[in-house]
């Protein structure tokens, strides 16, 4: 329980742009409707490319917070794994839920 509070504490220090860059990719697939199909693969590299911005700048310019961790007994890696899993998930879950609800609305 103690990994996980800390681990979402890590989260807390990119969760809005993250989840920001999310919900805008939402906004577009639900903009474009049942022509969201072919944007949906630009979007899913355009998070990928946005995550990868978002671990160099964290691991650039808070680089000593890693520390805090590691003495909590927390690894980087674990760190970056868990809260990255878990915002692609997200992302590809609500992507992908809300373009078969357009799908199946537009026959």
């Amino acid at each position: 329980m103690k990994t996980l509070r800390l681990i979402l504490t890590f989260y807390k220090s990119f969760a809005f742009t993250s989840l920001m860059i999310t919900f805008i990719c939402i906004g577009l697939v639900y903009g474009y409707g049942e022509k969201a199909i072919p944007i949906i693969q630009v979007l899913i590299w355009f998070k990928i490319i946005t995550l990868a911005i978002i671990i160099y700048s964290i691991s650039k310019f808070k680089r000593n917070q890693f520390y805090y961790y590691k003495n909590l007994g927390i690894s980087r890696l674990l760190l970056w794994v868990s809260t990255l899993i878990f915002d692609f998930t997200f992302f590809l879950i609500a992507i992908i839920t809300l373009a078969i609800k357009l799908h199946e609305t537009h026959p």
